[in-house]
């Protein structure tokens, strides 16, 4: 498990906050754009919520026990 507050960057990563629906928060040029619960992945986008973050453009963050 990733510690709160690391940086999700592989597809286990992304798999393990799905799984366990552990929220992330969402960054774009390192402004906060939100926060939510992976609802799907590949590898190029992350589906949070309904809404698509390409993964090169967007930084998600780890937020457990939020």
């Amino acid at each position: 498990m990733l510690a709160f507050g690391s940086e999700l960057v592989l597809d286990s990563h992304f798999r393990e906050h799905l799984e366990h629906h552990i929220p992330v928060q969402i960054y774009f040029r390192g402004i906060h754009e939100g926060i939510g619960r992976i609802t799907g992945y590949n590898r190029f986008f992350v589906e949070i919520e309904g809404t698509l973050y390409n993964r090169k453009s967007y930084s998600f963050i780890s937020r457990p026990g939020y």
